[in-house]
């Protein structure tokens, strides 16, 4: 198993932002469990940035903004509902503008 914490998470299949999330995944990636970071919690990666939680994988394309991203993403995850929640990384990612940097990367946990 694998903890990792960030500053917000966003979970394509209900539409929401979770802030402070701690994340747990399974042997092949999949999400196990969400619950909110209220103390240090032992062999937990800090993953700045944003994390979002997809039941399919996902891809920026060049010149796309976050909320085009989210759009476009969320419309290809709908019809993968009974697939399990995966991970991915957004980094480096604007918090203030909630937007993506000219170097953001998506990478899979």
């Amino acid at each position: 198993m694998r903890r990792v914490a960030t500053h917000r998470a966003y979970d394509l299949m209900t539409s929401q932002w979770v802030f402070s999330p701690v994340i747990e995944l399974d042997e092949d990636g999949s999400v196990c469990r969400i619950y909110p970071l209220t103390e240090e919690i032992s062999h937990t990666e800090w993953l700045p940035g944003v994390i979002l939680l997809s039941p399919c994988s996902v891809s920026k394309r060049v010149g796309e903004g976050f909320s085009m991203f989210i759009e476009r993403i969320t419309s290809v995850a709908s019809v993968h509902t009974d697939t399990p929640k995966h991970a991915y990384w957004i980094y480096p990612f604007n918090l203030s503008a909630f937007d993506f940097t000219g170097s953001s990367r998506i990478v899979a946990l």
